[in-house]
């Protein structure tokens, strides 16, 4: 058995500040944090997505907890009684925290965080747009295979003239 070493982050470097919030209240936050907090999440994702190894993106996780952490402390600051009115009616307003029946205190909120922090909430589709992201990381060498040690062998390929042993499959109806 081919065995590969590899180590494991050590507790320091895996241990950070967390937001200890509820669904409700992420709820209510949501789009502002993803429109602060937008540089540092993408950088992250594409870390991921490029190193396929969680290890290498330990630092760009904790840029994305340090920035969510600095726009929660910023909230309460300065909308707190907004955002906690928001995120109430979102938690009381259905199981599913849908967003239509909360519009009032949504609006309340948004003006709030608008004139304070001066973020302004991304129209609709926002996130869905497909954007380039310049980052300073090293490209990674995607050509390189990934290793599978314990991966079994692969199947036999079948020649195109051995055919089904009861028939094909693609004519089982009359």
């Amino acid at each position: 058995m081919f065995t590969k070493e590899f180590t494991l982050p050590t507790e320091e470097e895996l241990t950070v500040e967390e937001v200890n919030l509820s669904s409700p209240a992420l709820r209510a936050a949501a789009f502002h944090l993803g429109k602060t907090c937008e540089r540092e999440n993408n950088e992250f994702m594409l870390c991921r997505e490029e190193e396929q190894d969680p290890r290498k993106c330990l630092q760009e996780g904790k840029d994305v907890t340090a920035c969510s952490l600095k726009f929660f402390r910023s909230i309460k600051k300065t909308c707190l009684e907004e955002f906690n009115q928001y995120a109430r009616c979102l938690d009381q307003s259905s199981k599913d925290l849908e967003y239509r029946h909360c519009r009032n205190t949504q609006s309340i909120f948004d003006k709030c965080v608008l004139d304070n922090l001066n973020i302004e909430r991304p129209e609709f589709g926002y996130f869905c747009r497909p954007k380039v992201i310049s980052t300073l990381r090293e490209k990674p060498d995607l050509h390189k295979p990934l290793e599978f040690p314990d991966a079994p062998e692969p199947m036999p390929e079948r020649s195109p003239n051995n055919k089904a042993r009861y028939g094909s499959r693609s004519y089982w109806m009359q």
